[in-house]
């Protein structure tokens, strides 16, 4: 039955018949066996049935003890003999032994039951024995019954005459402590409404185990198994901690190996949960925002993803199936990744401006030397014109309205002769024609100075050996940098094709002489 369930029926049984109160003692045993009155904060079943009911430690004592004594194996039937004994005959019988009970009848008063408790013999040991008495001066002193047959030192069984307490059995024999259960009145009445008092060694010491010296049952709560009973002693239930303990920590042992044993989480596994919380560079980290927000989470992308697996716990994350990190190493390694990922876009974007400058210097100087091209060009169209104009020869226009006067007859077109130069001693032109210089150092004529051959106009799409190397360098450099940065493979990869083609390029004008290609 649930605790409420059990609670319901104590209240609803309480101001009836003498059955009832039987019913109220074994739902009492049933919240006292399994600590069922903690859920509502007391400390023990005589607090809950005060503070519930209202009822005395000795009535509640009283209700459990005659559904522990009369009912059928310790439930909630009353054994058919007793049905209709009213509550006072009940608690009556409570003091009679098994042997004396059985000689009660439903014909039998209250006050015949009180004369049959006072005819109990005298007080006797559990063997029948009296005390002993030792005589005066005796160097035997130890308490027991039997005339020393039996002591009290190491008894367990039930006792009149029990002159000091069993002594504990983990107690060492120089500074032995008593044993708490043996001849306390409150664990023998707490007992005797337990689930496990049949069970119990102390009780029924037949199912204890025997020392081997005297062959005497030593009962004990350390060797029963029942761990979850609520009448074990404190020894006991202290080993239990320990061993608990003990178990969790070989547990936990067992867990540190095997997650010893596991591998590291690689900086792809830290960057597939950064990508997979979505965690951007600006966000500030911190690992109890983390544990917050992921300690009973748990997910991933599946078979090929990244991120295969994630589980969070109060202690930190597992990635990938691998060692779990606490919450303050994860927020640690995001923030690498942080600032690695700040690092890489700052490169890129100074990358793209540094490239974007080459290419606004090279249309700059390509610019420039169309300019120039175009000058050059049209200065060489002005001094043709000129020269043109001053050829010998060809008619002048005066003005462009106005045709020149021809001559009626037609002069032959001749080829103009340079004229002879003479020096003073020379008065012949036979000797100095034809010479530049006379072997008296006279001059023979000077020769028509040609005109320069025009400048061939630069190509604005060629380049020399500088414009190679000074892109090569800057293109090493991109490409030295976005590799520390840890930059995208794509980025690497555009670069490293630049540098190999521009350092094969410079290597074939070396190899024509540094010519311009």
């Amino acid at each position: 039955m649930e605790y409420q369930d059990l609670k319901s029926g104590i209240r609803n049984h309480l101001n009836d018949a003498a059955e009832d109160f039987f019913m109220v003692g074994y739902f009492l045993r049933q919240i006292s066996e399994n600590t069922l009155f903690t859920e509502d904060g007391y400390k023990n079943i005589w607090d809950f049935a005060k503070g519930e009911y209202g009822l005395s430690t000795s009535s509640a004592s009283r209700f459990m003890a005659i559904n522990a004594r009369f009912s059928i194996d310790g439930g909630e039937h009353m054994a058919e003999k007793y049905i209709g004994m009213g509550v006072s005959k009940l608690q009556e019988m409570l003091g009679l032994p098994d042997e004396e009970l059985e000689k009660v009848t439903q014909e039998t008063t209250v006050r015949e039951i009180r004369a049959m408790k006072k005819r109990q013999e005298a007080p006797r040991s559990f063997y029948g024995f009296p005390k002993t008495e030792r005589p005066e001066g005796s160097l035997l002193t130890t308490p027991g019954c039997g005339d020393g047959k039996y002591d009290c030192f190491s008894c367990c069984r039930e006792c009149a005459i029990r002159q000091e307490p069993r002594h504990c059995r983990t107690a060492p024999l120089g500074n032995p402590f008593p044993c708490t259960r043996v001849n306390n009145e409150e664990w023998k009445k707490n007992i005797a409404y337990s689930l496990y008092k049949d069970e119990c060694q102390l009780l029924h010491p037949e199912l204890a185990p025997v020392r081997e010296g005297d062959k005497e049952p030593d009962p004990c709560c350390l060797n029963c198994t029942n761990k979850t009973c609520f009448n074990r002693c404190d020894v006991a239930k202290k080993k239990d901690e320990d061993e608990k303990k003990q178990a969790q920590e070989e547990l936990r042992k067992q867990q540190r190996e095997a997650e010893a044993k596991r591998p590291e989480p690689s900086d792809r596994d830290i960057k597939a949960f950064y990508d997979w919380a979505g965690i951007k560079t600006t966000d500030n980290i911190t690992a109890e925002d983390l544990k917050e927000r992921y300690k009973n989470a748990g997910g991933g992308g599946g078979r090929g993803a990244a991120l295969q697996d994630y589980t969070g716990s109060a202690r930190g994350i597992r990635i990938n199936h691998k060692k779990e990190l606490t919450w303050v190493q994860i927020a640690k390694r995001i923030k690498e990744i942080q600032e690695a990922e700040k690092k890489k876009a700052d490169f890129v974007e100074r990358s793209n401006g540094a490239q974007k400058n080459v290419r606004d210097l090279i249309k700059q100087q390509e610019e420039k030397r169309r300019i120039e091209a175009e000058e050059k060009k049209a200065a060489r169209a002005a001094a043709k014109l000129q020269a043109e104009a001053e050829e010998p020869g060809k008619p002048e226009i005066i003005d462009g309205d106005f045709r020149e006067v021809e001559s009626s007859e037609e002069q032959p077109i001749t080829t103009q002769e340079p004229e002879p130069v003479l020096c003073d001693t020379c008065e012949h032109e036979g000797e100095c024609a034809g010479k530049k210089t006379h072997e008296n150092g006279c001059m023979g004529y000077e020769e028509k100075t040609q005109e320069p051959e025009a400048e061939a106009e630069p190509n604005p799409e060629e380049y020399a050996r500088f414009d190679v190397e000074s892109i090569l360098k800057k293109e090493k450099g991109y490409l030295d940098g976005g590799r520390e940065a840890d930059c995208p493979a794509k980025f690497i990869k555009e670069h490293k094709i630049l540098v190999d083609a521009l350092t094969l390029l410079l290597e074939k004008m070396d190899a024509e002489g540094g010519a311009e290609d």
